[in-house]
């Protein structure tokens, strides 16, 4: 009697255990359903992602490029406007001496006219009426020459201001270039976190596979443990749900960190073509700056033609009435020849 009774209680908890353990079957089955659904939108989400950010790299390594032919073009600029400061200082030096000799033949001028005008006072009135219009003409023209120094010294010195400006401006460029390599190294920093993410990822499918093998044991194990089997599942799709969550929130924070560097990528290319735009502007104000002094040079060959040619008219007079010895002089000799052999000639007579 007492087996009828274990045989009659027996059946139906064979039947409930039958319906519990069927009841988990399908519970299984269809999260394992929603699972997979889960992480093959999650695979496809990281494929764009990790298109993305090769996308990326291969961005910033044409903006690394792009940084160093800049860098070439910026130091071959700077060695052109440094030879050019150099040429223009020596085309300033050259004009200086020029004015120095300039000054130095006038001033022996006067000084010859000056005793020229002592000793034949008596001989030559008529030439000394006219020697202090002429006096007077050369004075102003040598008052022009020494102004024209001073506005010459005036620009040397706004040359090397600007010589210091433009070195100050290469520095500022430099420093550009050394802050967007670190930006670059920055966001390579960033796309090696985003593998480890990946890595992470990867952790997420053991804790899948974990879960099959859980399932696995379920059935195995004895059923006054399936309880404790239940809530070990549900702490597992707990766990899984919070990594998928911070996952996802990982993902958001890497976007947005994508987007920001973009933009300080597109502030950088944007300042690079500011200070493209500055450079053309210093090398067309240098290319003024050489026009200038190819008037300045044509203005002082127009003076010393000028000077010849008074010269020259000053000798013909002189051939009339000096001696016989002075009219052996060539007629086109420069001023510093003349005026020696002149003085020389004068000091004979």
């Amino acid at each position: 009697r007492t087996s009828q009774i274990h045989t009659n209680i027996s059946v139906p908890c064979d039947v409930e255990l039958q319906e519990l353990m069927h009841q988990i079957d399908i519970m299984v089955n269809n999260k394992k359903l929603e699972w997979e659904k889960k992480m093959q939108a999650l695979e496809a989400k990281m494929s764009v992602r990790d298109q993305e950010l090769a996308n990326a790299q291969n961005k910033l390594e044409q903006k690394g490029q792009e940084v160093g032919l800049l860098r070439q073009k910026l130091d071959s600029l700077q060695k052109t406007k440094y030879e050019m400061a150099q040429n223009y200082d020596a085309q300033l030096q050259a004009l200086k001496t020029q004015f120095a000799k300039l000054t130095q033949s006038y001033e022996k001028l006067q000084l010859h006219q000056l005793k020229q005008n002592k000793v034949h006072s008596i001989e030559k009135c008529a030439e000394n009426q006219e020697a202090p219009f002429k006096m007077s003409s050369l004075n102003q023209k040598l008052e022009e020459f020494r102004a024209k120094s001073r506005e010459w010294d005036k620009q040397e010195t706004l040359y090397q201001n600007h010589l210091v400006s433009l070195d100050a401006q290469r520095k500022l460029l430099s420093e550009k270039c050394n802050l967007f390599q670190k930006q670059a190294q920055n966001c390579q920093i960033h796309i090696q976190c985003q593998k480890q993410k990946e890595d992470a990822e990867g952790t997420c499918n053991q804790c899948k596979s974990e879960y099959l093998g859980l399932r696995d044991d379920i059935f195995t194990e004895p059923t006054e443990r399936s309880e404790l089997f239940m809530d070990q599942l549900k702490s597992t799709v707990s766990e899984i749900v919070v990594s998928r969550n911070r996952l996802q929130e990982e993902n958001l924070k890497l976007q947005q960190e994508i987007k920001m560097y973009q933009r300080k990528c597109q502030n950088i290319e944007a300042r690079l073509t500011d200070v493209k735009s500055e450079l053309q502007s210093r090398e067309d104000l240098l290319n003024m700056v050489e026009r200038e002094c190819h008037q300045l040079r044509n203005e002082v060959a127009k003076m010393e033609e000028y000077k010849n040619k008074e010269e020259n008219q000053k000798t013909l007079k002189d051939k009339k009435t000096s001696c016989i010895y002075f009219y052996r002089i060539p007629p086109l000799f420069s001023v510093m020849q003349y005026l020696r052999l002149y003085g020389d000639h004068q000091h004979g007579c």
